[in-house]
């Protein structure tokens, strides 16, 4: 997202000629978006082990119903 931010920047303050300020500026937008995406990305791996853990207490044997 920083780099998002940096290119942003750049392009407004430093490049002068229109088809790079838009391509760096759409650049920015994308690095950013990507930025986004990777920081609020859930992690696969925890709730996989949740998940096992959830499955394996639910048909252990150990404590069986009464009845």
């Amino acid at each position: 997202m920083a780099l998002g931010g940096f290119l942003f920047v750049w392009s407004v303050r430093d490049i002068t000629a229109e088809w790079p300020q838009i391509f760096v500026g759409l650049l920015s937008v994308l690095s950013t978006a990507m930025g986004f995406g990777l920081l609020i990305m859930p992690l696969d791996g925890e709730s996989e082990d949740a998940a096992k853990v959830d499955s394996e207490t639910k048909t252990s044997d150990d404590n069986p119903p009464s009845g």
